[in-house]
């Protein structure tokens, strides 16, 4: 019988508690930021054909060494180059001659709009004009991101704080911490002639592309968190 008053008095206890527990004045809030980045890594897709110039055959080989060279004097290192495939047509090189003609598709990784300007303008110089931008995007993702959340997180502190001062009250402990999914960009498309302020410009020269602008959308980044506070 005794242990039983024990068993319900403890009972009664932990209960008083929970309700207790459960009863503290709280506040929710959720705090959200968002950046904007200018994309400062932009991938290529460069296409490569054999041709006959002058009486010469200007192999892949010959014009993949062409690109390197004009890579190392831009100061663009040859490792950002990589070849993805290679094929090969049956090509009409003269009135009577037809030949086999290999072709080439390379990847090429440019830091910086000035990089991809000069690029662009050699390429012209030595008749490559397959050059397609595939997408834009930023070194620093993940510590921007980084930075971002816990930028998010002090808005949802100081909103908790500047309410609660309104009603004289004070901010307690965090007690849920959650962050909200958001779809965030890790790299963009180019754009053309758009007139958004969001996007950086430069000028550049080459096939199909003259007294153009190319566009890069910048890169937005947003973050939400979900912050439950106690109130003092």
């Amino acid at each position: 019988m005794k242990k039983n008053r024990i068993f319900i008095l403890l009972l009664i206890t932990s209960t008083i508690i929970t309700q207790a527990q459960i009863q503290k004045p709280f506040i929710e809030v959720t705090g959200t930021s968002e950046i904007k980045v200018i994309p400062n890594e932009i991938y290529l897709n460069i296409r490569i054909k054999e041709r006959n110039e002058k009486g010469k055959k200007l192999t892949i080989d010959y014009l993949e060494s062409q690109i390197k060279l004009i890579l190392r004097k831009i100061e663009i290192p040859e490792k950002n180059l990589s070849i993805s495939d290679v094929n090969a047509v049956l090509a009409k090189t003269g009135w009577w001659k037809e030949e086999v003609l290999s072709i080439a598709n390379y990847t090429l990784k440019v830091n910086g709009a000035n990089k991809l300007k000069q690029l662009f303008k050699s390429f012209k110089k030595i008749n490559i004009s397959h050059v397609h931008i595939t997408k834009a995007t930023h070194s620093n993702l993940i510590i921007l991101k980084k930075k971002n959340r816990i930028k998010a997180i002090k808005i949802a502190k100081e909103k908790a704080d500047y309410l609660l001062s309104a009603i004289g009250e004070q901010t307690g402990k965090p007690t849920i911490i959650n962050e909200l999914s958001t779809n965030n960009q890790s790299f963009v498309n180019v754009n053309y002639l758009n007139n958004d302020s969001n996007y950086s410009r430069i000028k550049v020269k080459a096939s199909g592309i003259k007294k153009e602008f190319i566009e890069f959308q910048k890169i937005k980044i947003v973050s939400s968190i979900y912050v439950k506070f106690l109130i003092k």
